[in-house]
């Protein structure tokens, strides 16, 4: 995976977060999984940014050992989030893009307009009802509303296959590229870090006011993990999240 963030050119401060887990060998994974968020702090409420790492830091807590690592723990995650950004005081809000990977299925969680895509053979697709295409415009939902917040989330459950790739953004990218433009960044470098670095690059030079982040995850098969368990019978290639090189 790769990730980078930049602030917009007349913010004093980058009001955008990101998070990431992927479990180390022998940290008990039986199978591919990790949880990976993109916060967008609402810059105009004055407490963006403080929101935008609350709720980051709270979501990196997922992958500790002693918290279930199911749907319903996630969206609970989401609604205790909620209740503590409302505690910290008026303006402390932030959009929410998070996935958690496990195994063949990625859970897909919103609260915004801060967008996930999935790319696959050459075609995009964004989480939510059918909406590629269509960008929504216009804050109606954030974390720090208030127990409708649950009413507004949005949950997508994806089936991934190897090759597949993941991202997850603010909506500053897509004031500067449209998902063409997202597209063929990927298909051009096949490469993480250099597709992060090539979408950031653009979004500088289009001189996009707002802060702008992205978080790509590429799902990879690791060949020699391979191993037949009968003479005659292997399993499926198994699917892994793996580090760029």
């Amino acid at each position: 995976m790769a990730a980078a963030s930049r602030p917009g050119p007349h913010h004093l401060r980058n009001e955008d977060a990101w998070c990431a887990y992927v479990p180390e060998e022998g940290e008990g994974a039986d199978r591919p999984c990790g949880l990976f968020a993109v916060c967008d702090g609402v810059s105009t409420a004055g407490r963006g940014r403080l929101a935008a790492e609350l709720a980051c830091e709270r979501l990196s807590q997922f992958g500790e050992p002693e918290v279930p690592r199911t749907l319903n723990a996630l969206v609970q995650l989401v609604s205790e989030i909620d209740w503590e950004l409302r505690g910290a005081g008026d303006g402390a809000y932030c959009t929410l893009a998070t996935v958690w990977v496990h195994g063949d299925t990625a859970h897909v969680v919103t609260v915004g307009d801060s967008p996930v895509f999935r790319v696959r053979k050459g075609r995009l697709k964004q989480a939510g009802t059918e909406r590629t295409g269509v960008i929504r415009k216009g804050l109606r939902a954030y974390l720090g509303m208030g127990p409708a917040v649950l009413g507004v989330l949005e949950h997508d459950r994806w089936t991934l296959e190897p090759g597949d790739v993941l991202l997850l953004m603010s909506d500053g990218i897509l004031d500067a590229l449209d998902e063409d433009d997202l597209m063929t960044a990927w298909e051009r470098t096949r490469d993480p870090e250099r597709c992060v670095e090539e979408i950031l690059q653009e979004v500088a030079r289009v001189g996009v006011d707002d802060d702008a982040t992205l978080v790509l995850v590429e799902l990879r098969v690791e060949e020699d993990a391979v191993s037949p368990t009968a003479p005659h019978e292997a399993p499926d290639p198994p699917r892994q999240l793996l580090p760029s090189r």
